[in-house]
């Protein structure tokens, strides 16, 4: 392996075990992201550890802080504005993966779909929930689409709440996204495109009162 080669390869190992450790909360919110500290962490050097944070802040997960990077802390009014781009872009995406929609792309989505309804863990659950967006996303068979909803996904994973793993909560889930499902199967356009607005409008708001409720909360403290 040449010496660039291994550079690219440590640093797309940096990248994902860091993308990994902010969307999955081990990175929480405003906590510092300092390459000499990933590195040790990581066993790898600071050149592709510098490499990965550059690319997440593209991607709008970290943020430059007067002592340095810090992974991103969203208030609820940018949650706002990026669930209204991710709304409109996968409601499209729905619509699209009902138009486009294949053999392979339905066993898929019912398969995860099935996971998600029968897994007993709130945590795995929530998991495969966003699994099962991502398999959606793909469908639509836009790349465009499909690459501007990841990212959006990701930066919203950065504020998950308790409140996304609550029965209420994941039992809704299970419900509409079956709804889009069916639609799905059906080649129903509009059904699907309408379905998947009304789910991600609904998490969008279970998210942003969990948000206002800690705001409350640090501000009481």
């Amino acid at each position: 392996m040449t010496g660039a080669a291994s550079t690219s390869s440590a640093g797309e190992t940096a990248h994902d075990r860091l993308l990994e450790e902010l969307t999955s909360g081990a990175l929480a919110p405003g906590s510092p992201v300092l390459e000499t500290a990933v590195a040790a962490r990581f066993g790898l050097g600071r050149a592709p550890v510098r490499e990965a944070i550059v690319r997440l802040e593209a991607d709008g997960l970290i943020v430059r802080g007067p002592r340095g990077p810090v992974v991103r802390t969203l208030t609820p009014g940018e949650v706002v504005d990026i669930y209204q781009a991710r709304i409109a872009l996968e409601a499209e995406a729905a619509a699209s993966a009902a138009r486009h929609r294949s053999s392979l792309d339905l066993a898929r989505l019912q398969h995860v779909h099935d996971q998600a309804r029968d897994v007993d863990d709130p945590d795995e659950s929530r998991r495969l929930h966003g699994r099962w967006h991502a398999v959606l996303r793909r469908s639509c068979r836009n790349d465009t689409i499909t690459d501007m909803l990841e990212r959006l996904a990701r930066q919203l994973a950065l504020h998950d709440t308790g409140d996304m793993t609550r029965s209420a909560n994941l039992e809704s889930t299970d419900d509409e996204h079956q709804v889009v499902l069916d639609a799905i199967v059906a080649g129903d356009e509009d059904t699907a495109r309408r379905a998947l607005r009304e789910h991600l409008e609904r998490t969008r708001d279970v998210r942003i009162a969990a948000l206002v409720r800690d705001e409350g909360a640090d501000a009481a403290s």
